[in-house]
């Protein structure tokens, strides 16, 4: 069934469990697609439950990533801290080898203005554009799977007033739209909206104003001749998710991913009425038209001024929701097909790094360093954090810091990523 039937039918479709009958998206046997022929590809559906269970058990355990068994990293956080790379790391592993537990080491402090506060393993980080894999590409291959929607869709046909036909799903996945890389649209919205500042605005308002500015936006080239990471791209896809479930993107996507996958502690924060800071999460740069230090609000400026949600930032997330969020891909969350169809290099444009949603390692000076074969996928966020997964080594590596408290100016940890991914596999010894 195509997906304007579903959206016109509002039942979007067979939506549920074979096995129990219940809604798929929160069922524990959600692993198979609505398409027979990936079922058939996939084997049987008692198998395909089997995987999808393995994946959504409790909390994984955390084991400390000690001196005597990685020195080699351990040295190298323990110098970055000392460099002032970052206030505060977490940085930790999980390995299919050891399906139930995470090693994990933290170190610093997740705030230092206008206070210390230390830093532990449980620590929630503004995970910045880890958001783009975290909640958006992934609630697109959950929609994929479900046929709501295809890497083809044309873009304009899901969102009436988006004015170019030629723009689909797969151009905004792998950055070959033609935008810019970012636009500071908050100027504009902070803007229209004064005196009043925007925290005392309707988030209703702010998304709705965020999506004609958007839509508005032009383009610098045609749809697949370049490739250019862009934020703008990621905000559209937000709202192509938005009409396609019905409800805000950080509603949907706790829903449809968050909440099947077992992550129970990962969130977006709204800024809306009177912001009180969280100290349990790292804060990041001192903003003074946001009131100083933030912590507890996304740090991007966009997706601040346009309600704390959006398709390409805004979701914060601890290291074991970061690491369990791995472990689903690589156990099964989304049906085969789509997960090679995510995790291949795009075709074109020619030479691009990018695949649907995701990026890979470039072949000089990337930050996963030179130890990660070329099956690796992941993503880096501006505020310091990333992922990487390498599928051959069945290892998927996170790297949280709150590099921009109090400034973005720290750009040390350009340097330090390689080295860290690097000393990691050393002490693995693969």
């Amino acid at each position: 069934m195509l997906f304007l039937e579903h959206r016109r039918n509002k039942n979007y479709g067979d939506a549920h469990c074979r096995v129990c009958h219940v809604d798929r998206l929160l069922c524990g046997h959600f692993w198979g697609s609505l398409n027979p022929k990936l079922d058939a590809l996939e084997g049987t559906l008692q198998s395909v439950v089997m995987r999808w269970t393995w994946c959504t058990s409790s909390d994984l355990q955390m084991r400390d990533l000690t001196q005597g068994q990685f020195p080699e990293t351990w040295k190298v956080l323990h110098a970055a801290i000392q460099d002032g790379v970052a206030p505060g790391i977490v940085a930790g592993f999980w390995d299919r080898k050891n399906p139930n537990e995470i090693v994990s080491i933290a170190l610093g402090h997740r705030r230092l203005k206008p206070s210390s506060q230390s830093i532990n393993r449980e620590t929630v980080f503004d995970l910045a554009s880890l958001t783009k894999i975290f909640a958006t590409a992934t609630l697109t291959a959950v929609l994929v799977d479900r046929q709501w929607l295809s890497w083809e869709t044309s873009v304009s046909s899901v969102l009436s007033e988006y004015p170019y036909p030629d723009v689909k799903i797969k151009h905004l996945l792998s950055h070959s739209a033609g935008y810019v890389a970012w636009i500071p649209f908050w100027e504009k919205l902070k803007n229209h909206f004064q005196p009043k500042s925007l925290n005392q605005i309707s988030v209703q308002s702010r998304q709705y104003m965020m999506r004609q500015l958007v839509y508005q936006t032009q383009r610098e080239v045609e749809p697949g001749q370049r490739t250019l990471y862009s934020d703008v791209s990621s905000l559209l896809l937000g709202f192509v998710l938005e009409e396609l479930t019905q409800m805000p993107l950080d509603q949907a996507v706790k829903k449809y991913v968050w909440h099947p996958m077992g992550i129970s502690h990962a969130d977006f924060h709204r800024t809306n009425g009177h912001l009180k800071s969280d100290e349990k999460i790292a804060a990041t740069e001192d903003s003074p038209w946001r009131g100083g230090v933030l912590q507890g609000y996304v740090h991007d400026e966009n997706c601040w001024a346009m309600g704390g949600y959006a398709g390409h930032a805004g979701a914060f997330g601890r290291l074991r929701d970061v690491l369990h969020f791995a472990r689903g891909w690589m156990g099964g969350f989304v049906s085969q097909g789509t997960l090679h169809e995510m995790w291949t290099r795009v075709v074109e444009p020619q030479g691009s790094t990018r695949t649907l949603g995701w990026d890979t390692p470039s072949d000089r000076g990337s930050s996963v360093g030179q130890k990660f074969s070329k099956n690796t996928v992941g993503h880096l966020g501006f505020t310091g954090t990333s992922l990487w997964i390498d599928m051959d080594a069945g290892l998927a590596v996170s790297l949280l810091t709150n590099r921009v408290h109090p400034t973005r100016e720290n750009n040390k940890i350009k340097e330090f990523r390689p080295a860290f991914h690097n000393a990691l596999r050393v002490d693995l010894g693969r």
